[in-house]
């Protein structure tokens, strides 16, 4: 970490300590210094100007909420970044039942018997909240990495694109968090 990172960090933590000692104000601050990374993050992954101007709203305002939260163990910027990325998959996940739940409004009785049946459908939820659980069992940075190739099915460029890693680092970090969930026995 450079001496510039340093001295950020050091102001980030003045301005957090203020806000949470009840001087409001101070937030103003962190935002101006965010805004622009917390924009490009929410556009990258919604591809919507306006969508990603409402989400950054969005996580300012709950990371606002979450501030009495912040441990102090990453750097703000970090806790803001994995923020953003959950409010983004969150309207993401929100978007694609929405889309599902209009084209099952205009299934006919002939759609309806390619649909799963309801063992298929069970089967399919639990192997998903088996990957949720695995997911949340990793530390960071591999539970952003892996939500984002396995739930978003984003790529590795997408992912070292909204995540700002190089893509090796990507790789490895998909790589090192399968491994660490096949050791546990729940491998992918």
């Amino acid at each position: 970490m450079g001496e510039t990172e340093e001295a950020s960090d050091l102001e980030d933590l003045e301005y957090i300590r203020a806000v949470i000692a009840g001087h409001r104000e101070s937030y103003a601050e962190l935002v101006l210094r965010y805004q622009g990374m917390v924009y490009r993050v929410c556009l990258k992954m919604t591809d919507d100007r306006f969508s990603a101007e409402d989400l950054a709203q969005e996580v300012f305002i709950q990371a606002y909420r979450a501030l009495p939260s912040y441990r102090e163990q990453s750097s703000f910027s970090t806790w803001l970044y994995q923020i953003t990325v959950r409010k983004c998959l969150d309207w993401r996940r929100s978007r694609a039942r929405d889309r599902l739940h209009r084209s099952d409004a205009n299934l006919t009785e002939q759609d309806t018997v390619t649909w799963q049946t309801p063992e298929h459908e069970l089967l399919d939820k639990e192997r998903n909240e088996k990957l949720h659980r695995m997911i949340e069992e990793l530390q960071e940075p591999y539970q952003t990495v892996v939500r984002l190739y396995y739930l978003q099915y984003c790529s590795y460029q997408d992912i070292a694109n909204l995540t700002q890693l190089p893509i090796k680092t990507v790789e490895s970090q998909l790589y090192r968090a399968r491994r660490m969930m096949r050791e546990r026995g729940e491998g992918l």
